[in-house]
């Protein structure tokens, strides 16, 4: 390899980096946002209904409890996971 393609993928690897890097920022922007949505989601849950016998269900056709259940679990393991709260970066294991 000459000096000029040397220099050219380094470049290029230069530029990988600041998108990844991006990236990243942006997927921990999303993470952020889905675990306020989270919270809204449960919040709004506890809210008292008009028809407290009926049993709501969502479209995957789980009831209403059991998908809040779903939720609380994968935010608690992308918590625990360091997945929110800018914890996980690119390269990290």
């Amino acid at each position: 390899m000459n000096d000029s393609m040397v220099e050219a993928l380094i470049l290029a690897i230069n530029e990988q980096t600041k998108a990844q890097q991006a990236q990243t920022k942006a997927i921990l922007a999303l993470a952020e946002s889905n675990q306020q949505l989270i919270g809204l989601l449960i919040d709004d849950s506890d809210v008292v209904e008009d028809e407290p016998n009926r049993v709501q269900v969502y479209l995957s056709g789980q009831p209403k409890e059991e998908q809040i259940t779903q939720i609380r679990k994968a935010s608690s393991e992308a918590a625990q996971q360091g997945y929110l709260h800018g914890q996980r970066l690119l390269g990290d294991p």
